[in-house]
């Protein structure tokens, strides 16, 4: 069956064809899981974390190669409408990857000191 109503991936597979154990991978890597809706204080409440603004935006120890790219890309899909300070965790890699004052999605190392309280879930059915 061929047809324009079909869900595929980037990679040209039918969604239906991915297999259950990878699909929250492929589903982050492919940035389906949408922006976070939850909600989070604003800037004059809890301004963007001073730690966040002292690290380069592009962190000399960051992740590099294939999959550090797929994983950045299910990041600032995650994070395109939270509010600078936001932070997540990746479902992918653990990784953390947090948004910076002029809206870019960049990684940060763990334990930056980032508060709870601007962290978004990975997921929209994850609290």
């Amino acid at each position: 069956m061929s047809g324009q109503g079909e869900d595929r991936t980037s990679a040209g597979c039918l969604w239906s064809e991915v297999s259950e154990d990878v699909r929250h991978d492929v589903e982050w890597m492919e940035g389906r899981h949408g922006s976070a809706m939850q909600s989070l204080p604003s800037l004059e409440k809890v301004p963007v974390p001073k730690a966040l603004l002292c690290l380069p935006e592009l962190h000399p120890d960051r992740p590099r190669g294939s999959k550090a790219m797929l994983d950045a890309h299910g990041a600032r899909a995650r994070l395109a409408r939270a509010r600078p300070g936001a932070w997540l965790v990746s479902p992918l890699t653990s990784q953390w990857w947090a948004k910076w004052p002029n809206d870019h999605v960049g990684w940060v190392p763990k334990g930056t000191g980032l508060p709870e309280v601007l962290r978004v879930a990975s997921r929209n059915d994850l609290q």
